[in-house]
């Protein structure tokens, strides 16, 4: 998967929860620290979460569930991308 792929996926999913965020410039959506920024909280990002492994069909490790990388979208692609890859390493 490519990562301006995965931006769309971010942009309207994390969008359905935080509709301000669709209005972001790619390259702050990329860095936002979802947590630091107030977009999300912990219940949010673990419903982002579920449905990123419904839609590109993989399973979080426990490990990966901490992985402090998914507090921004590009980290969330990292770990992802790594997960599907099976060279998941943690942060």
């Amino acid at each position: 998967m490519k990562f301006s792929e995965f931006l769309e996926w971010a942009k309207e999913t994390i969008g359905a929860a935080d509709p301000d965020f669709r209005q972001l410039s790619p390259d702050v959506m990329r860095s936002t620290n979802f947590f630091a920024s107030g977009r999300m909280d912990s219940i949010q990002l673990m419903n982002v979460l579920l449905q990123a492994e419904e839609d590109f069909g993989f399973q979080f490790s426990e490990q990966a569930f901490q992985d402090r990388r998914l507090q921004t979208v590009y980290g969330m692609f990292e770990v992802i991308s790594e997960l599907k890859a099976g060279s998941y390493k943690g942060e």
